[in-house]
C-alpha cells in the first residue's frame, strides 16, 4: 500500500487571464478548481495508474468539503481527519501574455492540539504501507517536529518513508533517516545551508544528506532534470524538450510517479524515469491537472538517464 499524508492541504483556484491591471477589475474566464497540497497532488498521480493510494488529509469547512468531493471525482482513497477550522485556499493567476503566474498561497488556520493528535493517531495506527509520502508544509499549531516524529514511529518496520518538504521540518526529518527526501535546487541550498552553483556543488551537497542515513537524495531541477545520489552511485536523469504549459505541481507528480513505480517493483533508475515522465507530462498541462497517464507512457522512453 502507498500512503500520503498532507497535512497542509488546499482549494487551488486557477484564474487565467491576460495581463493583470492594478486598481482596475480584471476580466477572466471562470477558475480551474482542484485539490492541491503536495501530498495530495503525489496521491492524485499514484490513482492515475490504477493503484490504491490512501491520503491521510485534515479537512475542515465548506473549502474542506469541496476538496473531498474533488478527491472522491479522481478516485483518491481519503482517511479524513475532521477539523473545525476552514481548510485554506491557494489562488493562482495565470497571465497569458506574459508567460507567468502568480502565486498566493494561505499559510493555513491552526490545527488543535486534539486535532494534531488525530492527524498523527491516522498516520501511525492500524496502518502498514509499503511506501509512505509525507508531503508539504505544516499548518500554524503543527509542530516542525511533526514528520520525524512519524520516521521515528515506523523505524523497524517495512515502511520506506520519502519526504517532500523544505526548511526546519525538513531538516528535522533527515536527522531521523527517512528513505529518500526530494527538494528542489533552494530547498536543498536551505538544508546545506549554503549555495549551490553548479551539478558539482549539488552532487557534494546530496551526498553530505546520504552521509546522514538518506538512502535517495532526488534533487529536482525542474528543465534540467533531476539528480538522484545514493551511497553507491550518482544519477542524472534528463526530460525530453516539450512546451511548458505551466510547472505547478511537476515536483508532486514526479514524486507520486516516482514512489507509484517502486511500488510496483521497479529499481531505482526506472522508478526515476518514469517519475521525470510524470513530472515532465504535467508541465505540458495547463493549471493544475497534473499528468496523463497517455502521455506520461509516451514520454517514458524519452528520458534519458547517466551515471555521474
Amino acid at each position: 500500500m502507498i500512503l500520503s499524508v498532507c497535512p497542509n492541504p488546499c482549494l487551488d483556484v486557477y484564474y487565467y487571464t491576460g495581463v493583470l491591471k492594478e486598481d482596475d477589475t480584471n476580466r477572466v474566464e471562470n477558475p480551474f478548481l482542484s485539490p492541491g497540497g503536495k501530498g495530495v497532488n503525489a496521491a492524485r498521480v499514484v490513482a492515475r495508474f490504477e493503484e490504491s493510494p490512501h491520503l491521510v488529509v485534515p479537512l475542515g469547512g465548506c473549502i474542506g468539503k469541496c476538496v473531498k468531493k474533488l478527491l472522491e471525482k479522481e478516485e483518491v482513497g481519503c482517511i479524513i481527519v475532521e477539523v473545525e477550522n476552514e481548510t485554506r485556499v491557494n489562488t493562482i493567476l495565470e497571465q497569458k501574455d506574459k508567460g507567468k503566474h502568480i502565486l498566493i498561497a494561505a499559510r493555513g488556520a491552526e490545527l488543535k492540539r486534539e486535532e494534531i493528535k488525530k492527524l498523527h493517531y491516522a498516520v501511525c495506527k492500524d496502518l502498514e504501507p509499503d511506501y509512505l509520502i509525507l508531503g508539504g508544509s505544516v499548518p500554524p499549531g503543527l509542530p516542525d517536529t511533526f514528520y520525524a516524529a512519524i520516521i521515528k514511529n515506523y523505524k523497524g518496520t517495512k515502511t520506506r518513508i520519502l519526504v517532500d518538504a523544505d526548511g526546519e521540518i525538513l531538516r528535522k526529518a533527515v536527522a531521523e533517516a527517512p528513505f529518500a527526501i526530494k527538494p528542489n535546487k533552494h530547498e536543498l541550498e536551505r538544508l546545506v545551508g549554503r549555495p549551490l552553483y553548479s551539478i558539482d556543488d549539488i552532487v557534494e551537497a546530496s551526498k553530505e544528506i546520504v552521509e546522514k542515513g538518506v538512502e535517495a537524495v532526488i534533487v529536482s531541477l525542474g528543465e534540467f532534470g533531476v539528480i538522484c545520489a545514493t551511497k553507491e552511485r550518482v544519477l542524472r536523469v534528463i526530460p525530453p524538450k516539450v512546451e511548458v504549459a505551466n510547472t505547478v505541481g511537476a515536483g508532486d507528480a514526479l514524486v507520486g510517479g516516482f514512489i507509484f513505480a517502486l511500488h510496483r517493483g521497479e529499481e531505482l533508475e526506472e522508478a526515476l524515469r518514469f517519475g521525470v515522465a510524470c513530472g515532465t507530462a504535467t508541465v505540458m498541462e495547463e493549471g493544475v491537472k497534473l499528468c496523463k497517464p497517455e502521455r506520461v507512457k509516451e514520454l517514458f522512453h524519452s528520458v534519458i538517464i547517466t551515471e555521474l
